[in-house]
């Protein structure tokens, strides 16, 4: 007759006085109270003698005191004995097997059979993966350990995986509150982490490939240029009228492709940067009018009477000229005059004399378009290379990272205190005394953007007269307006409120 190895126990307590993760826990095939009655002189006491050297029912761990794994009660656990004729003493226990990874939280006595012999009768469990190796439900992928990876696994989302060339500690990596033998946890990407890798082999940038494809480019456009006559319908060749520009604010419907000679541009979008009028001109001094206003702006940043147009930093194109809507309108007039005197103008109005004439867009010096143009546009293709050699990466990640000093207190605020956080940082800590004493993290590129935005209005700028304020605008292009708005956004373009340190 077969003599058993393992005797099989159910936990009955786990808080070991010592620490040392011992349990006391019956035998299933043993009468616990006839166990106990077996302790005499002096009898058993329920109060005094469990966890003593009289406890016939305390195992020790069968794992070295530094893998502390403990079990919960009512949890199975397989117990040997160094002589199992003498039970009782030097007597070990390991952890049973669980039902599912997914029972890990707390498996009862009863399911942990489930691949045993004595469990043929309870059913199986839903599989984690196929046959082909695969993830059964896509969800759950990553949360698991693989095998050939080494792993210490907590009751919840934490663990640590230990690859061949990577380690990775994890909390939080699933979404669900706890494990559920039948729901497959879903995967968390904003788990905390930190991950140390070594690579035997990393990309190497090489110069990028690059050709040009022809592509419809929209793109806005930046100034307005119209036109308007006072009286279109005269007959004696004398005409007066005004020429605007105009600078247009950002919006889909002044690019390229929406704003055409007919379309309507809404006021608010419109700033009026200069005009210029004439006076009893004739056709085509009025037509020449038009014209060299349209190249001025094509050519130059300021008016033929010295008068800033634009920025000299900072570009000017694309820029749009055509009749006013009231002027385009005028081409369908029924007075005769009117559709004469406007269409002519309008047709003879242009930046070069081969150019098509009564309305364009200015793309660059020069360079005219009716429509979105064709444009090349250069693709660049990056090219690299593999380059053998070990390297290791560190990444830290969670949704909010604290850096701590235990000396450290920034100037203001209250020293962090960390009593009775030795074990773990409670949430009311970070909330009450951690998140309040901490300041946000700087990002380095951002914070010199907005230092090279102050440093070029400080080299630049101009004052009207000695003792004033200076203009707002300097000699660069850069602006006071420009600087108080990255200021503004500097509370979340600079810092980042989710890296604190103290």
């Amino acid at each position: 007759m077969s003599r058993p190895i393992f005797f099989q126990c159910i936990v009955i307590d786990n808080q070991d006085p010592l620490m040392l993760g011992r349990v006391r826990a019956r035998i299933l095939t043993e009468n616990f109270e006839d166990i106990l009655k077996s302790v005499d002189s002096p009898k058993w006491n329920p109060e005094t003698d469990p966890w003593s050297p009289r406890d016939p029912l305390v195992f020790n761990t069968l794992l070295p005191y530094f893998v502390y794994q403990v079990p919960k009660i009512n949890e199975l656990i397989q117990v040997l004995y160094v002589n199992r004729d003498f039970k009782y003493q030097n007597q070990y226990y390991i952890q049973n097997s669980f039902s599912s990874p997914r029972a890990s939280y707390g498996e009862f006595n009863f399911g942990a059979n489930v691949h045993t012999g004595t469990g043929l009768q309870i059913a199986n469990p839903q599989v984690l993966k196929n046959k082909d190796g695969s993830i059964a439900n896509s969800v759950s992928n990553g949360v698991f350990p693989e095998p050939g990876d080494n792993a210490i696994l907590g009751r919840g989302s934490a663990d640590l995986i230990v690859k061949q060339d990577e380690i990775l500690l994890r909390a939080g990596k699933f979404t669900d509150n706890t494990l559920q033998p039948t729901i497959p946890p879903t995967g968390n990407e904003k788990r905390g982490y930190l991950q140390l890798t070594r690579f035997s082999s990393t990309k190497e940038s090489l110069s990028p490939k690059t050709y040009f494809e022809f592509k419809d480019q929209v793109i806005l456009n930046n100034y307005l240029i119209e036109w308007t006559l006072s009286n279109p319908e005269n007959t004696q060749n004398k005409f007066t009228g005004s020429v605007y520009l105009y600078q247009l604010k950002p919006d889909s419907s002044v690019n390229t492709k929406n704003l055409t000679v007919g379309s309507v541009v809404n006021e608010n979008l419109k700033k009026l940067v200069y005009t210029q009028s004439f006076t009893l001109l004739s056709r085509i001094d009025t037509i020449k009018f038009i014209n060299d206003f349209i190249q001025t702006c094509n050519s130059k940043n300021v008016s033929s009477t010295g008068d800033r147009l634009f920025p000299v930093v900072g570009t000017k194109f694309p820029i749009f000229f055509r009749p006013t809507n009231l002027m385009y309108s005028k081409l369908k007039s029924t007075n005769p005059a009117e559709v004469k005197n406007v269409s002519e103008i309008y047709k003879a109005t242009k930046l070069n004399s081969a150019d098509q004439g009564g309305y364009g867009i200015i793309l660059s010096q020069d360079k005219v378009s009716l429509t979105t143009p064709l444009t090349p546009v250069k693709v660049i293709v990056p090219q690299s290379k593999e380059v053998v050699g070990m390297t290791t990466y560190g990444a830290l990640g969670s949704d909010v990272l604290f850096l701590l000093s235990n000396t450290s207190q920034i100037p203001g605020k209250n020293k962090i205190n960390l009593k009775d956080t030795l074990y773990g940082i409670s949430s009311d800590t970070f909330s009450n005394e951690i998140i309040p004493n901490t300041s946000s993290m700087v990002r380095g590129e951002e914070l010199l953007e907005l230092i090279n935005l102050i440093v070029r209005f400080l080299v630049s700028h101009t004052h009207a007269y000695p003792g004033l304020a200076p203009a707002s605008i300097t000699e660069d292009g850069s602006n006071v307006s420009n600087i108080l708005q990255e200021l503004q956004n500097a509370y979340t373009k600079i810092l980042n409120t989710t890296i604190r340190l103290n």
